[in-house]
């Protein structure tokens, strides 16, 4: 892969500082425009804001109706049986398939840091269990050596346990103190053991494109038929080699009940963008957490890319501008599990939940990664390249940034010019303002229905208080929004706009008494 994008270079440093810019540019929206005698500025664009919000909430409901339906329909189909039906020379994109489904391979791919080990057998366990073959799947482990010898020493035992049930178990040490590596997140873990692995069949004479490869995080765990589904999907898929594959339904069920309130109502509404937006955002959709891709494909665009401390989205965008703009995102609707965060007390729950959404925060590397990507690539389409950036400042400048405006622009400007307070405006605007946003949270409870059939009920050992305080606690959405769905993601801003390096914190992972040490 030719690289297009070069952190190194003044163009990088000088797009950098974008999102950041950006971002305060519309906070301080109140303040500037009101000093240039021109309010109405902030006015219109808060106006924008809620009905966009009242729409968005309404394509939610639609999205997430479509969804769970799609998802129970997954959940009663044989997919074994269905794979087994397909006839191989009839497939679409022929070409870009093994010889027949026998030499089909699935790669699980994780990076691990200090889990412990009943998360990573919990996590293993699961993949034993797929209805799928799994003597055609391939467990490959990405294990930090900073994280102790200990760990290596857990990890040989977990090899030994899984010896003969999968195709393979195999985990590559990935070095620390590596020039240029962003510290602290997986990226750089996966680039290092999905290479070897690579370097290792393309030395056995093997083909990748035989490979189909799924990223996992260390605590996740699927359903029977989750590999299933995704196998079904690939090969039904056309022009699939340019494509991830994801499941639209990531539920974080395996301790959602046990997490402080603001953890489970920010896991719950997770849950639910995600599956709404692969139903009416499809095209939109970058790669998170888990995804599937072709093993050629990832070699094709020089696998994960160690500098940028993000894994998930970055590896969307890379595949985008290697691939000239055409990659996109399929979705299948058999679940996966996942942990929401949590620390052994209450209070250093949110604190990690901070440092997470930090590191997620950072994501917003890849706004100027692309901008100096699609300058550079003359083969991408203009409407592709506008289409990008605009898909950039909705994630990372409209959604940061709506929840502050929205409560507090009219306030601020009123503040500042009290003749402001006079006008018919000020009257008009934060009436309908309200009426919008009201008419937004209420329209939280059909989806919250959806929640609890997807969530189930909390255990009754919570009691009753809890049981009825349950169905009101999506509303605490604004309260998270205006402290930990916020300052993270404004700090991680400015940082990047500041110049600092990436260095992060690994979330520890809980389960069944013990806790990732760190």
């Amino acid at each position: 892969m030719k690289h297009i994008y070069d952190f190194d270079s003044l163009f990088f440093k000088v797009v950098r500082i974008i999102p950041g810019f950006v971002t305060i540019l519309l906070l301080l929206a109140p303040i500037w425009a009101t000093l240039l005698g021109k309010p109405e500025i902030v006015l219109y664009y808060v106006a924008f804001l809620s009905v966009y919000w009242f729409y968005k909430t309404i394509v939610t409901n639609i999205g997430n109706l479509v969804a769970f339906r799609r998802y129970k329909r997954a959940l009663a189909l044989d997919w074994d049986e269905m794979i087994k039906k397909l006839v191989w020379e009839e497939l679409p994109n022929k070409e870009q398939l093994p010889a027949s489904f026998d030499e089909l391979k699935v790669v699980v791919l994780v990076p691990v840091y200090k889990e412990p080990y009943a998360v990573l057998k919990a996590t293993f366990d699961s993949i034993k269990n797929s209805t799928f073959d799994i003597k055609k799947i391939s467990v490959v482990v990405g294990l930090e050596v900073s994280a102790g010898p200990q760990f290596k020493e857990q990890m040989k035992k977990l090899q030994e346990e899984y010896q003969g049930v999968f195709a393979e178990f195999k985990f590559y040490l990935h070095p620390k103190d590596i020039p240029g590596e962003a510290v602290g997140i997986a990226g750089a873990n996966l680039n290092w053991a999905s290479r070897e692995y690579a370097k290792e069949l393309i030395e056995k004479g093997e083909d990748l494109r035989n490979y189909q490869v799924i990223k996992y995080d260390s605590d996740m765990l699927i359903h029977p038929k989750f590999i299933s589904n995704y196998v079904h999907t690939y090969l039904t898929t056309p022009n699939r080699y340019y494509a991830f594959f994801s499941p639209a339904i990531m539920l974080y069920s395996n301790n959602y009940w046990d997490v402080p309130v603001l953890m489970r109502v920010f896991s719950g509404v997770l849950t639910l963008a995600l599956m709404s937006e692969w139903v009416v955002s499809k095209k939109k959709k970058q790669s998170f957490s888990c995804y599937g891709f072709n093993l050629q494909l990832l070699h094709q665009i020089d696998y994960f890319d160690p500098k940028i401390g993000v894994d998930d989205t970055g590896f969307y965008w890379r595949a985008f501008l290697a691939l000239d703009g055409n990659f996109r995102g399929e979705e299948f609707y058999a679940p996966c599990y996942n942990d929401a965060v949590q620390a052994d007390t209450y209070v250093k729950s949110h604190v990690v939940m901070y440092k997470q959404l930090r590191r997620w925060g950072w994501g917003a590397i890849v706004y100027p990664m692309t901008i100096q990507g699609i300058k550079n690539n003359k083969n991408i389409s203009v409407g592709k390249k506008i289409g990008s950036v605009v898909e950039l400042f909705r994630v990372y400048n409209l959604y940061s940034t709506l929840t502050f405006l929205l409560s507090f622009s009219i306030p601020l400007i009123t503040l500042l010019n009290p003749d402001f307070g006079l006008s018919s405006s000020a009257h008009v605007l934060p009436k309908i303002v309200s009426t919008l946003l009201t008419f937004s949270l209420l329209g939280l409870f059909p989806s919250r229905s959806i929640l609890e059939a997807m969530y189930g009920q909390p255990p009754k050992s919570r009691g009753v208080l809890f049981f009825i305080w349950h169905y009101f606690e999506q509303l605490l959405l604004v309260v998270f929004s205006l402290t930990l769905g916020f300052f993270p993601y404004l700090q991680a801003q400015i940082e990047m706009m500041l110049g600092k390096s990436m260095t992060f914190m690994v979330t520890p992972k809980v389960r069944d008494g013990q806790k990732a040490e760190l």
